[in-house]
């Protein structure tokens, strides 16, 4: 069964990354978007530290946005693009 996502046009963010771990591997997954006129962001991740899966909703304070896995409690940081 896949699962269905809003349409491009009606998100006002949207990232698909990869995660990087303590020694620098690339072994989680974040998926997290906005749907436009919402506060909360939609975000699907797979934890970059334990491995373990997470789907939540979410209202970010500011920037950088940063959340707490649930099974370890490692603080996430969602990385800047690079230019």
């Amino acid at each position: 069964m896949t699962e269905s996502y809003p349409k491009i046009n009606e998100m006002n963010y949207f990232t698909n990354r990869k995660l990087e771990n303590e020694a620098g591997e690339k072994t989680g997954r974040l998926l997290m978007y906005r749907i436009k006129g919402r506060e909360e962001f939609e975000v699907k991740m797979t934890c970059p530290f334990c491995g373990a899966q997470q789907k939540q909703s979410i209202v970010f304070e500011k920037r950088p946005y940063r959340m707490k896995c649930k099974e370890c409690e490692k603080i996430i940081k969602v990385p800047k693009l690079k230019k």
